[in-house]
């Protein structure tokens, strides 16, 4: 559990840290731009390995069952949730509904999954990222990031719908390989 909760604490911190923004100038004017992004990259890629490794090393202690209509609204929700992280980088017209579309979509993948598993390594697990995409989305408000306010052309919508959709069901074939739980 101490890798999980390590990777966890390491990933939100340093993704946190672009919060304060005086701090984040003041790294990247001490450290140059390229070494800054180097080593948020570099933070970011171990304290994920180290959340996979935690997460399937964890003792699993259950403290819920999921619901029975649970996974079919895992199967509604994480294409959802897919299409809106692509959206936040896709000129979509979701932007137009709301300036956060990633915090949304990892909200809603972390809310979905923690309905699904009710043991203590994934409560911790999707219980931060949904608390954080929740904590995104707050102080992003607060530092002004607004709404698109231009129309884009509906095929970038429909294009992020296609995409997340096909990306949900590779990761929907793929999860039982990937993270040792089928989900067809």
């Amino acid at each position: 559990m101490i890798y999980l909760i390590t990777g966890l604490a390491t990933f939100f911190v340093v993704h946190a840290f672009p919060w304060f923004p005086a701090w984040r100038s003041a790294a990247r004017e001490k450290l140059g731009a390229s070494v800054y992004i180097t080593i948020f990259v570099l933070l970011s890629l171990g304290s994920l390995a180290l959340i996979v490794l935690g997460y399937a090393t964890a003792e699993r202690a259950h403290l819920w069952a999921a619901p029975a209509w649970g996974r079919t609204l895992a199967y509604i929700a994480v294409p959802l949730a897919v299409t809106l992280v692509i959206s936040a980088y896709g000129g979509t017209n979701i932007r137009r509904l709301t300036a956060h579309p990633l915090s949304w979509g990892i909200g809603l993948w972390a809310a979905v999954h923690l309905l699904n598993n009710g043991d203590l390594p994934s409560l911790l697990m999707f219980g931060v990222f949904f608390v954080y995409a929740l904590a995104a989305g707050i102080v992003e408000g607060r530092r002004g990031v607004a709404r698109a306010t231009v129309a884009a052309p509906l095929w970038r919508d429909a294009l992020a719908l296609v995409i997340g959709c096909a990306v949900a069901a590779v990761i929907a074939l793929l999860h039982e390989k990937l993270f040792g739980i089928s989900v067809l």
